[in-house]
């Protein structure tokens, strides 16, 4: 068995910001079915130990076209369906990042939810640099000798 260091056990412990983007199956996307896929999510993030940040739903996100068709088995039916267009919602959200794992696992076993990303957010740290003024060229004309 490995230890950890404490130093790695608070980063993992530690909760930071991500944000998720999941594409809901066209089938699902009424509004009980919309609602219901957003608060199995917002349960599953609570019960990680998280918490939900904002949700959204509103342009640019909801039903879109897809890039390109996705093949999803569709509960019931024996063959793959192919889907052109997803309803999408984006949530931005707080969480340990030991527990990542677990809610992307949950949100893979979700069968409404075709496609999902989860990113990190970072803090940029801004480095301001000062600028020199140039100095101005003097141009000299040639001399003829």
């Amino acid at each position: 068995m490995s230890e950890t260091s404490p130093e790695e056990d608070f980063v993992r412990e530690r909760r930071r910001e991500y944000e998720l983007v999941v594409i809901i199956n066209p089938l699902f996307a009424n509004e009980e079915g919309i609602t219901a896929n957003i608060d199995r999510i917002r349960q599953t993030v609570e019960q990680l130990g998280g918490k939900i940040n904002t949700v959204s739903q509103s342009s640019p996100w909801g039903r879109r076209k897809l890039a390109y068709p996705i093949r999803e088995y569709v509960t019931g039916e024996a063959s793959r369906r192919k889907f052109t267009e997803g309803y999408y919602v984006f949530f931005t959200l707080e969480l340990s990042a030991a527990k990542v794992a677990e809610l992307d696992r949950a949100i893979r076993l979700n069968d409404n939810i075709l496609r999902h990303l989860l990113v990190l957010v970072e803090e940029k740290s801004v480095q301001v640099t000062p600028v020199e003024p140039a100095e101005p060229e003097t141009e000299e004309a040639p001399s003829e000798a």
